[in-house]
């Protein structure tokens, strides 16, 4: 089993079974130390459910959707009626995540403590290790049930989600890495910049968003669509890239709280992850894939397909070397290390993430439980980011809308489509693929299309 390690709070328990253990997994986001775009994530943190197993407590930030709950625990195979929900008062500005305030919330306190009631905590971990979380097990006397609860308590969750310590941990102990430098101030990005301009386009990263939203790409010549990046911006000599940085600092800094990165931006390059379970004696691989953008996140595919070997062992191998680098420095729970495959077949590591991600729930829990032990064999998944431009007003109409027409996941086939989150409150919900292969999945999608894509004029 893949583990982790005025307004009324909100409460949904039915337990028919008396239970004298349980686990309490927290559906959190990004630090505030570290990010301030937070409120929308809501609908994402809810995918915590996918990890849940009978008799689990579960700390979210809205309430869940009684079909997104039926419906996860269907495919998992998990009992409902044996989850605990349990929804912190919101305060002001952070109704749609969990930050230190909520999660510091008297009323809440004592209704997750009446939730655990005097059953035994044997494991307590968060979607973000974020020092709130472990706040939250000292004041509950479950420390003990956290892993790596120390680490996490020091502000640890900011180093391994940060793209500045990962490049100078993964230097120090030898990964491969593009060419370029930990930006420590204003004049050391420039210089970074110009050292590296003269052999091709420079990409600069912000620290700590994600999907390429926090990177664009500088050149001297012609310009080219990115990907993995914002855009791309033409410049011509040191005025014109200082004029850039007096621009764009504040935002890439995020106002101080991070250091951007610099470094070669290598064209036509694919992009791949290793993920790994770091527990006190072993570091586990847990499962791998390839990340699709254009230009931005759209989707990955799991595990990877078409990868010459000997490529994916050199990431695995590397990713490997960096999660028992964190490990020995305290770190337990999910490490995801991405990495590129150039176009003359090199692979050079890009960053890490040390939270559960975005991959883990599909990997983990739809592609090993409920597609079961044909996934990676005769079983592969694409996941898809809703597409800009598609519309469905509620989970429940996603759902409807793929079962009459045949496209929905089959149990029995072990293929179909699988609604993989809540919906987003706005146009969408994010999905995978259950296929025979890649190919197979490609086709499914292209159905899809027709049921959700908006018509001109609509």
């Amino acid at each position: 089993m893949l583990i982790l390690p005025g307004h009324r709070k909100e409460i949904s328990r039915a337990r028919p079974d008396a239970e004298a253990t349980t686990r309490v997994l927290i559906g959190n986001d990004f630090s505030e130390d570290v990010r301030t775009d937070r409120g929308w994530t809501g609908w994402w943190v809810q995918r915590m459910a996918w990890f849940a197993e009978n008799g689990d407590i579960l700390v979210l930030p809205v309430r869940p959707g009684e079909d997104l709950m039926e419906y996860i625990t269907g495919l998992t195979g998990i009992r409902r009626n044996t989850l605990t929900v349990v929804v912190p008062p919101p305060h002001v500005g952070s109704e749609g995540t969990l930050s230190a305030a909520r999660l510091s919330d008297p009323e809440f306190l004592a209704t997750l403590e009446q939730a655990i009631a005097d059953r035994e905590v044997t494991h307590f971990s968060a979607l973000w290790p974020d020092a709130s979380v472990s706040r939250l097990a000292r004041v509950l006397g479950v420390q003990e049930a956290m892993p790596g609860y120390g680490f996490v308590d020091q502000a640890g969750g900011v180093m391994v989600n940060s793209k500045s310590a990962f490049r100078t941990l993964a230097a120090g102990i030898g990964v491969p890495l593009s060419p370029g430098t930990v930006c420590t101030s204003h004049m050391a990005a420039e210089q970074g910049i110009l050292d590296l301009l003269d052999g091709g386009p420079v990409i600069v990263k912000h620290d700590y968003l994600s999907g390429g939203h926090g990177n664009e790409v500088l050149t001297t010549g012609a310009d080219f669509r990115p990907i993995g990046a914002r855009r791309v911006i033409t410049v011509d000599g040191r005025a014109e890239v200082r004029s850039y940085l007096k621009e764009r600092w504040e935002w890439l800094s995020s106002s101080g709280r991070g250091k951007p990165i610099v470094e070669r931006y290598v064209q036509d390059s694919s992009a791949f992850f290793a993920e790994f379970l770091i527990s006190d004696g072993d570091v586990e691989l847990t499962g791998d894939g390839e990340l699709l953008s254009a230009p931005y996140a759209v989707g990955e595919i799991m595990p990877a397909q078409g990868l010459e070997p000997d490529l994916l062992d050199e990431i695995v191998e590397g990713g490997r070397k960096l999660a028992w680098a964190l490990h020995a420095i305290g770190y337990r729970g999910v490490l995801c290390p991405d990495a590129i495959v150039t176009p003359e077949r090199e692979v050079l590591f890009t960053e890490y993430n040390g939270r559960i991600t975005g991959s883990t729930h599909i990997y983990g829990r739809i592609g090993k439980v409920a597609v079961g032990e044909g996934f990676g064999k005769d079983r592969v998944l694409l996941e898809r980011v809703w597409p800009e431009g598609w519309h469905t007003p509620s989970f429940s109409a996603a759902l409807t809308a793929l079962e009459q027409a045949g496209l929905a996941y089959d149990p029995r086939s072990r293929t179909g489509v699988i609604l993989t989150t809540a919906h987003d409150g706005n146009s969408g919900v994010m999905y995978c693929i259950a296929a025979e292969d890649i190919a197979s999945a490609w086709e499914w999608d292209r159905k899809v299309k027709p049921l959700f894509a908006r018509q001109p004029g609509s």
